[in-house]
């Protein structure tokens, strides 16, 4: 199961519980709204929710997710701007472990320090607030025992009061696609690309990936745009293996191989203690140019280290990923 978390204030947090509803808004310009579609496009059903309250800096949960994300216009929150009216939705429900007692910011941050905690980001890269953002399952254990200690007697949560009616999962339907289907932005890619995972889709290509994330905070001012993980089949705590994936929506050229690789070196220094045996990084795009094709080729044939290079195609009949063929 993912973990997601919605970044909102504590009158909009009622809401949420009261009508068993979380959303984000919307943006003025397309290509932002495709951004926000990528954001909710990893959550299904029976995943789990938690609330950071901006006011009080507190996280409250734990909730469940009852269906796909849709999109709606229909009023629910208050807003000073009637053109927000967050139609990026999705249903909720109460746990089985709805928390009195939240987890304090200091608290997370102390988690954080101790290494614990290291997806979990209230910015990103260039000071905009998360909306929306996600954490490995392994950092939600952390926080869910972390619950448990401020809460050693458990009540009964009080019941979702106005259900929101079921609505069709139309989220992808929003996104901007050319008369070809060719998405029209980086984010449509994502948004198309992390739905499928979701699904547990293209595991003939990454392996049995168990958990994975989009948009990956790192410690030098950019987000990974997406991590696969795989754990250990006999024990579920051990992390074997780790994919870095970076999109492009055109041609990959040196400028991505260049990210890909800064992204590769701060993972095997922060995360993998140097372990290149758990580490596998991915470049997608349409297409590759020849001086990425060439130093993938040189670099897997004198290092023994490989990037897997995939183009991607979406059409009406769905999205789809191959092994690139070596044509740029």
């Amino acid at each position: 199961m993912s973990v997601h978390i919605f970044v909102l204030n504590e009158k909009n947090f009622d809401v949420c519980i009261r009508r068993g509803i979380a959303g984000i808004p919307n943006h003025e310009k397309d290509q932002y709204n495709d951004a926000l579609i990528s954001r909710m496009a990893p959550i299904r059903k029976g995943d789990y929710i938690l609330f950071y309250i901006m006011d009080v800096k507190e996280l409250r949960g734990i909730y469940r997710v009852l269906d796909k994300p849709f999109f709606d216009t229909t009023p629910v929150w208050e807003s000073q701007d009637p053109n927000r009216v967050y139609p990026f939705r999705v249903r909720i429900e109460n746990s089985d472990y709805v928390f009195e007692n939240p987890i304090k910011l200091n608290d997370v941050y102390d988690l954080k320090d101790n290494g614990l905690m290291w997806t979990f980001s209230l910015q990103r890269p260039g000071g905009a607030s998360n909306t929306l953002f996600s954490i490995t399952n392994d950092e939600f254990q952390h926080l869910f025992r972390l619950f448990l200690k401020l809460n050693p007697v458990l009540t009964p949560p009080r019941p979702i009061r106005e259900p929101y009616p079921y609505h069709e999962p139309n989220l992808l339907s929003q996104l901007h696609l050319n008369s070809n289907h060719n998405p029209k932005y980086e984010y449509s890619v994502m948004a198309l690309l992390l739905s499928e995972f979701t699904e547990g889709r293209f595991k003939g290509i990454f392996g049995e990936y168990d958990d994975f994330l989009g948009y990956i905070p790192t410690s030098f001012g950019r987000e990974m745009d997406a991590l696969l993980i795989t754990h250990n089949p006999l024990n579920k705590d051990e992390v074997i293996a780790y994919n870095i994936v970076e999109v492009k929506r055109d041609r990959f050229d040196e400028d991505g191989l260049v990210q890909l690789l800064q992204y590769e070196d701060w993972f095997l220094r922060k995360k993998v203690n140097g372990d290149f045996n758990m580490l596998r990084t991915t470049a997608i795009a349409q297409s590759f140019s020849d001086k990425v094709v060439d130093y993938v080729e040189k670099r897997k044939r004198y290092e023994g280290k490989g990037i897997k290079l995939l183009s991607f195609r979406n059409s009406e009949r769905g999205f789809n990923l191959m092994n690139f063929d070596g044509k740029s």
